[in-house]
């Protein structure tokens, strides 16, 4: 299987204009989430894997009482990725459409 081509930082700071719930971090792509209690980031970190499975691409999770943290950066490419920008949108999708009134 071919894998993505690393992006170039134009282009992530592009896309990070219109996705204002992330960040860079250390060349990683960063965003927390707070929910409005532990069952709820409980069911947040569940309703991801589907996602993950389906990309063949996981992020590293962070699950505290009330704050999820995803981090996204294509390991065998040592940056950023298509693969962490479509991770991310489907996240936000995800939250979107799944867990209103559950995030702050």
């Amino acid at each position: 299987m071919s894998r993505p081509a690393l992006l170039e930082r134009a282009v992530v700071d592009e896309w990070l204009a219109t996705h204002v719930s992330w960040r860079v971090d250390d060349g990683h792509l960063v965003r927390e989430v707070v929910t409005r209690d532990y069952p709820s980031a409980v069911r947040l970190l569940e309703a991801q894997v589907e996602l993950a499975e389906g990309l063949d691409h996981h992020p590293i999770v962070t699950l505290g009482y009330r704050t999820v943290r995803f981090e996204l950066w294509t390991h065998d490419r040592d940056g950023l990725t298509q693969l962490d920008l479509d991770y991310a949108e489907g996240l936000d999708e995800t939250i979107a459409t799944s867990f209103v009134g559950l995030v702050d």
